[in-house]
């Protein structure tokens, strides 16, 4: 909510009927546009009374789009649950018509973005109260059980900021004044999945790493994304640079900021708070009380310096080396110009004439006489102190933002090739990026491994061959093909998404071909286990045969048949393509146990179950159920050496 007003797109705003409506049906009156986004336009307005109001409506191109619509009206919710004189209030809304909309109170003054884009990194006292105010609005947030997830520069405002707020610091004067202005996806903090809508519109130097790594979302996130908007004003510089987001997301899993420029205590609380592992980085109590102690009169030195003695005329210095006098006299300004004063050093051997070796007729070489005191060194002054950076500038040696080169001219005798067009390193695609496809979207990371779960599962299973082995070897059989159904359905949906495919055709898509992809999944994980249960049966087969002829008696049935499930289900899972069949048994996991209190409770769930199987066998003495198959040749029947 920029308070600046486009006077063509004020001209045109009073033109559009949704608009005419609006002032028809509402009584707002819209002055003009002053910002827009990905889903929204925003423009500034007068209500009934006269006072400015901001006014934000949903795209034309969407504002039919029922999803659009709930995220808008999920957008009210979440701000309406924190009262906070640094969060813009809303005053009224409208989310049941195709054009929805919401009325905020107008907040005069820049954009953080706006502030740092033109005029650079802030006063370093500037970015410690943003960080200060921020960072309590961020904590009753949270405490009101929101989590933002889209905090960045520009969805902060500076009320009434000036120029001079923000590059200097007046003890005195008025503090900076940051609102938060927008809660586009803002979700409840239980609901830690983020969405790829979320995840592309978390913009990207702002998107902590953990939730790139496993596509969930909290707190921390916010936090992350809090010290990045910190960086981001202390430097003028995004923490970890531009261009595309891939590259930006490996910077920041790297820890490669961006915090040049910055005072000394700043720049190294950022990297703190600033860490890839959300385990190492501080509390954010005990990030916002050290703030509050940083001292930030400190630069990085920028090395040893030579300081000059300066006695208000200029003087010329000799060539290191030389014997005598520089003559100054043409150049001399109004007799400014002496030559320096020394001290007399040891002398040196004077220089020899060489014997001519040319039969040129020129003269020899003659020794000049010393005119005039040697040459002394100047003193080295040692480095003092860092100083303070000036009042009017945050750091004096901020590096400066260059333009592109020149071309250096050639010198005279330098031949200059003609300049051949670079070919492109990629051919142009067709289709676009994931990072421009519609609404955002990008494909989503790879699912986050839970290995106890997993081989939880996998005892489980072992632990019922030796039960029923037949019900164990079904369960098998049919969770394997559900996960490959499930990986290839997730596939098929984000190829979709990926060629621009919007709307739920895609979801709808793979629900209907979900039945035959199962059959399919069914057969595949049927002949992929057919080799290893052979294996498994044999090695079963050799165990209890080795079992009866060493110990004299026969071992319990379920020995054998747990481990043939054993050796079946370890080949199964790492042999030959069972890529997908891990993938997707993994993607399954994650949408039952999106955080960490599901997996909780997924992982006692198996370990009951576990118990009771267990508990079945030890009941049983090792007797073995061979349902549904009671009537098919059971062990006894087939091992010979038993008898």
């Amino acid at each position: 909510m920029a308070t600046m007003v486009d006077p063509s797109v004020s001209r045109s705003s009073r033109s559009d009927p949704r608009l005419l409506a609006l002032a028809e049906e509402s009584g707002y009156e819209v002055q003009g546009r002053i910002g827009a986004g990905g889903m929204g336009i925003v423009y500034r307005a007068h209500d009934a009374d006269g006072n400015d109001v901001a006014i934000k409506m949903l795209r034309p191109e969407i504002s039919d789009d029922r999803r659009a619509r709930e995220r808008l009206g999920r957008e009210v919710a979440a701000q309406q649950l924190v009262r906070n004189d640094n969060i813009v209030r809303i005053l009224d809304a409208e989310l049941d018509s195709s054009d929805a909309f919401v009325v905020t109170e107008f907040i005069p003054g820049p954009t953080l973005e706006d502030a740092v884009r033109d005029h650079g990194g802030l006063h370093p006292e500037a970015v410690r109260e943003i960080g200060l105010v921020m960072g309590s609005t961020l904590q009753q947030i949270h405490a009101a059980g929101v989590v933002h997830r889209d905090l960045k520069p520009s969805n902060v405002m500076l009320r009434g900021a000036t120029e001079d707020d923000l590059l200097g610091f007046d003890p005195e004067g008025d503090r900076l004044d940051p609102v938060i202005i927008d809660f586009g996806i803002a979700i409840a903090a239980e609901e830690s999945r983020l969405t790829s809508t979320g995840l592309v519109m978390g913009t990207a130097a702002y998107l902590d790493p953990e939730v790139v790594r496993s596509n969930h979302t909290g707190e921390a996130s916010d936090w992350w994304a809090w010290a990045a908007l910190m960086a981001f004003a202390a430097t003028g510089r995004e923490p970890y640079g531009t261009g595309r987001a891939d590259l930006v997301f490996l910077r920041a899993e790297r820890g490669e900021i961006d915090v040049e420029g910055a005072p000394t205590e700043l720049a190294t609380w950022l990297r703190s708070a600033l860490r890839p592992d959300p385990e190492q980085r501080p509390e954010p109590q005990a990030l916002l009380a050290s703030l509050a102690e940083l001292d930030l009169s400190h630069y990085p030195d920028p090395g040893r310096t030579e300081a000059l003695d300066a006695d208000g005329r200029t003087a010329a210095l000799p060539i290191a080396g030389a014997a005598g006098e520089i003559d100054t006299g043409a150049a001399a300004d109004e007799g400014s110009t002496t030559p320096l004063p020394s001290t007399t050093g040891p002398e040196e051997p004077a220089t020899e004439a060489l014997p001519a070796i040319s039969d040129r007729a020129e003269p020899d070489t003659e020794v000049l006489p010393t005119v005039g005191p040697a040459t002394r060194p100047l003193p080295v002054v040692p480095p003092q102190n860092p100083s303070p950076a000036p009042a009017g500038a945050p750091d004096p040696y901020r590096p400066v933002q260059r333009g592109p080169h020149g071309q250096m001219p050639p010198r005279p005798d330098q031949q200059v090739a003609a300049q051949q067009p670079i070919a492109p390193a990629y051919p142009p695609s067709p289709h676009p990026s994931p990072a421009m496809a519609p609404y955002g979207w990008a494909p989503q990371p790879p699912p986050p491994r839970r290995p106890v779960l997993v081989w939880t599962g996998h005892l489980l299973i072992v632990a019922l061959a030796a039960v029923a082995p037949y019900v164990a070897l079904a369960m098998l059989l049919m969770l394997g093909a559900l996960a490959r159904t499930w990986e290839r359905s997730h596939q098929a949906v984000a190829g979709k998404r990926l060629r621009g495919t919007t709307g739920s055709g895609p979801l709808w898509s793979a629900g209907l071909a979900a039945p035959f992809r199962l059959l399919l999944g069914l057969l595949e994980i049927a002949l992929q286990a057919l080799l290893p249960l052979i294996l498994g049966v044999l090695v079963g087969i050799a165990l209890d045969a080795s079992w009866t002829l060493l110990q004299g008696t026969a071992p319990p049935d379920g020995i054998a048949f747990a481990t043939a499930m054993a050796v079946t289900l370890l080949i199964t899972w790492v042999g030959l393509g069972s890529r997908t069949t891990r993938v997707g048994a993994h993607r399954m996991l994650d949408a039952a146990a999106p955080d960490r209190v599901w997996t909780a409770v997924v992982a006692v769930l198996l370990l009951l179950l576990l118990a009771a199987v267990i508990t079945t066998l030890l009941a049983r003495q090792g007797m073995v159920d061979y349902f549904p198959f009671g009537s098919w040749p059971r062990l006894e029947d087939i091992a010979l050496w038993r008898r």
